[in-house]
């Protein structure tokens, strides 16, 4: 090789040096490790091929990709919906550093109100934009119905009046029509318009409320302890175990969040609670008049497919018809649906008749694992209220720090092959959770509160 090609080749190499520290190179593998680590990957697990991962895990490989890459505009549709708790964690403090835009459609309360800074609402087919996190959204939402209501109410009124004068109906609403149209004409001049673009050409509509209430059946009182475990063990054949004797104990006031990262066994324990599993050591006790009611993300794949779910409902618990749609009602499963065929409801609307089930059924124990993946936000809410309300004990597995927060849970995390309460609130877990990770710790939760509150 002679001195210029050398030279050339020199040059060549430190220009791709140049490029390669410009995009970061050398910081890629710990960004990369950083990011899988947060979202609850092992360092076994990532060097292990893609192809190995289930279909959950792939998602979390996905979604890691695109918050490695830092795109310009980031679209997260329901990011949340199949991450752990401690992943969601890791994923809200992670996305409030976020440096770019990013568009997040959630039912996580907690998530929109730690994340985001300005809220898009989809009403009867059109945008409307507000500042601030969910919370505020909220707040603002209540106020613009309440006006809204007023104004119908005075429409209606005027209406009244007019036909009490004299006017028929359609008269009637034809001058209030004329109202409406100068009122928008004198906007215009103003150069006025708000969030109702220029005003109503039609006559006002009455507000629509979304009002979904969730209730319980009151359980009879039962002597403590009602379910517990005495020194437990397990493993699945194969496996190594995943606990070793665990004693765990709950009564009719009990309100418990079951906490750990993926992959430690908390929806095997509450199996072992409810007897779908046999321990290999130990055993549980339960009251023998207790009843459990158990509910999943999963529990509405069990509804016979050819039936509709009034006809579901009136099968299992002998019920009128009736009485059977207004038990679907209650749980905010619209009216139409009732005499759908379980095989074409929605995940959503499955859900709702699995609440029902679960209500009919008159538990004095509630166990629920990720109730709220297919639920809305006014849904969770209505849950939370319920579980707040309800008189017997109560034990969930769940991402949704907004539900665990609400419903005053004591926290027990599975880790080392047992279960422990923790010594702390839900904020010392978050904090201790990233402080682990080695993240810097963001507390928009606080601020969030506050303004809930308000």
């Amino acid at each position: 090789m002679n001195k210029k090609n050398k030279n050339v080749d020199m040059d060549r190499l430190q220009d791709i040096y140049d490029e390669l520290k410009a995009i970061g190179a050398d910081a890629a593998e710990p960004k990369a490790r950083r990011i899988l680590a947060g979202l609850g990957f092992t360092r076994e697990m990532q060097g292990r091929a893609t192809k190995n991962f289930s279909g959950g895990w792939r998602m979390r490989v996905s979604l890691a990709r695109a918050l490695f890459m830092e795109p310009t505009l980031l679209m997260l549709d329901e990011p949340t919906n199949h991450l752990d708790l401690n992943a969601v964690i890791w994923l809200d403090n992670y996305l409030q550093g976020w440096k770019k835009t990013l568009l997040v459609v959630s039912h996580d309360q907690s998530f929109l109100d730690n994340v985001c800074t300005d809220i898009v609402h989809l009403d009867q087919q059109k945008l409307f934009y507000y500042k601030g996190n969910y919370s505020m959204f909220k707040k603002m939402l209540l106020q613009k119905r309440k006006e809204q209501m007023k104004a119908w109410e005075k429409q209606e009124k005027r209406i009244r009046e007019m036909k009490a004068s004299g006017s028929s109906k359609k008269q009637a609403e034809k001058k209030q029509k004329e109202v409406l149209t100068r009122k928008q004409e004198k906007n215009r001049a103003k150069n006025k318009k708000d969030d109702d673009e220029d005003g109503p050409t039609e006559l006002l509509s009455k507000p629509q409320e979304y009002i979904v209430k969730f209730s319980f059946p009151e359980p009879p009182s039962l002597q403590p302890p009602i379910l517990g475990l005495y020194s437990v063990s397990f493993k699945y054949e194969g496996h190594k175990p995943l606990f070793r004797n665990v004693d765990f104990g709950i009564d009719m006031e009990s309100r418990i969040a079951i906490v750990g990262p993926n992959g430690v066994g908390k929806s095997t324990f509450l199996k072992l609670l409810v007897s779908e599993l046999t321990p290999i050591q130990g055993e549980v006790r339960r009251n023998h008049r207790l009843k459990i009611g158990r509910y999943d993300q999963h529990s509405g794949e069990h509804l016979t497919a050819e039936e509709s779910p009034a006809e579901y409902l009136m099968r299992l618990f002998n019920l009128p018809y009736e009485k059977s749609r207004k038990a679907l009602g209650t749980f905010g499963l619209a009216s139409h649906a009732h005499t759908i065929k379980n095989k074409d409801l929605s995940g959503g609307q499955k859900a709702r008749v699995a609440l029902a089930e679960l209500c009919l059924n008159a538990p004095d124990v509630l166990i629920l694992d990720e109730p709220t993946n297919n639920l809305d936000i006014e849904s969770i809410d209505a849950l939370a209220e319920a579980i707040v309300e309800f008189k017997g004990g109560v034990i969930i597995v769940s991402h949704d720090e907004r539900l665990i927060r609400d419903t005053e849970c004591t926290l027990w995390v599975i880790e080392d092959q047992t279960i422990n309460e923790i010594d702390g609130d839900f904020d010392d877990y978050r904090r201790e959770l990233l402080e682990e990770l080695g993240e810097e710790i963001n507390n928009p939760s606080i601020s969030a509160h506050n303004a809930a509150d308000l």
